[in-house]
């Protein structure tokens, strides 16, 4: 308290000198334009020692202040409370300053009566307690701004996390149970590759696990798990699917949303490369464009337009992808799904190009996987 109350009034000692300095200097032009100036040291003496008294009156006020405000349910109390406290520390600063008269002056003048000249005294510094309750009031009033700002950027952060976590717990069980189904038509016919493929999927949980809460990973983080997966779907399809990855080495460092890629290249495979008789492949290629890192998943299937004369709904896994890049980057990013001219269907992402400080793991991913 007293710490902050010394800050307070080094603070007003140093605003009301700078004061003293200005009135002292525009008496002195003043009354030497009138033909017979005052002596420039005794105005600064005089005006030095009105604010070393509004000096020390400083944190008094400003505590009243900040005690009592003008808010919309506290004005009625506020303002006439202000108003005695005004008048009362008014008159006392006055009475001060009036009293130090004599020891700053040295010029032989008649002085007016000592309750005459308090009175004068105050009337003239009357507006320097409602200066400091302004000020005051406005600091309170921009500080309580500042923290409804973070308060409300704190909880669109909170909520967009939220919301991120929702979309991605509405995902895994999505992408599990997908999975558990390809294991079970597996089982029917053959067992080894059902137990091979159990074992890859609980590798890609104990991954999934690792990225609990995290919203963003380096890209050879999300390769390493998309390569897992990849690995348990060509156990399924295996000589009917070619997965193929052209990735340019410095991409691997940047960030990427987690699990972004896992489910378009399972709508790829099961849109596109599932209901096909002959072998099918994947493509997953990335490159940085400017200050961008661009994404791109391309497969040789049905297309969009070839889907029963239409194009298909969007299902769980492009859904949450289109709305997790929102809450991740607002407008700052673009995604599309178009056919390509040779048949087949290309995802494209373009999402601003942000390197992480983890340490990249080097180890290159196949660039083709059969």
């Amino acid at each position: 308290m007293l710490k902050q109350w010394g800050r307070i009034w080094a603070i007003g000692f140093v605003l009301w000198t700078v004061l003293a300095f200005l009135s002292a200097a525009g008496a002195h032009v003043y009354t030497a334009s009138m033909g017979s100036p005052e002596s420039w040291a005794q105005l600064l003496a005089w005006n030095v020692t009105i604010s070393f008294v509004w000096s020390l009156l400083t944190p008094p006020v400003y505590a009243l202040a900040r005690r009592f405000t003008f808010d919309r349910s506290s004005w009625k109390l506020a303002l006439p409370l202000h108003l005695a406290a005004s008048a009362v520390l008014t008159l006392a600063g006055a009475a001060l300053i009036v009293s130090l008269y004599p020891l700053v002056t040295w010029t032989k003048e008649t002085h007016a009566p000592f309750l005459a000249h308090t009175f004068s005294r105050a009337l003239m510094d009357f507006q320097r307690y409602w200066y400091v309750l302004l000020i005051t009031q406005a600091i309170g009033y921009y500080g309580k701004y500042r923290e409804r700002e973070l308060q409300s950027s704190q909880l669109e952060a909170q909520l967009a996390y939220a919301q991120l976590e929702v979309l991605k717990i509405q995902l895994e069980p999505h992408f599990l149970f997908n999975t558990l189904n390809s294991i079970a038509a597996l089982t029917r016919n053959d067992g080894p590759a059902a137990e091979h493929m159990t074992l890859q999927l609980a590798d890609l949980l104990r991954l999934s696990l690792d990225a609990v809460g995290v919203h963003e990973v380096p890209l050879s983080r999300e390769l390493t798990f998309l390569q897992k997966y990849v690995d348990i779907q060509q156990t399924r399809f295996r000589d009917r699917l070619r997965v193929e990855m052209d990735i340019q080495p410095h991409t691997r460092s940047a960030l990427v949303p987690n699990l972004i890629l896992q489910p378009l290249v399972e709508n790829a495979i099961r849109h596109g490369i599932g209901p096909r008789l002959a072998p099918g492949w994947i493509r997953i290629s990335t490159r940085q464009v400017f200050d961008e890192l661009w994404m791109e998943i391309s497969d040789n299937g049905q297309g969009l337009t070839h889907h029963r004369g239409g194009i298909p709904p969007e299902g769980v896994g492009l859904r949450n992808t289109r709305a997790r890049l929102q809450q991740l980057y607002n407008h700052d990013h673009r995604m599309t799904l178009e056919d390509q001219l040779g048949g087949g269907c290309v995802v494209k992402i373009h999402i601003p190009f942000r390197e992480s400080s983890e340490e990249v793991v080097t180890t290159d991913v196949h660039s083709s996987v059969a």
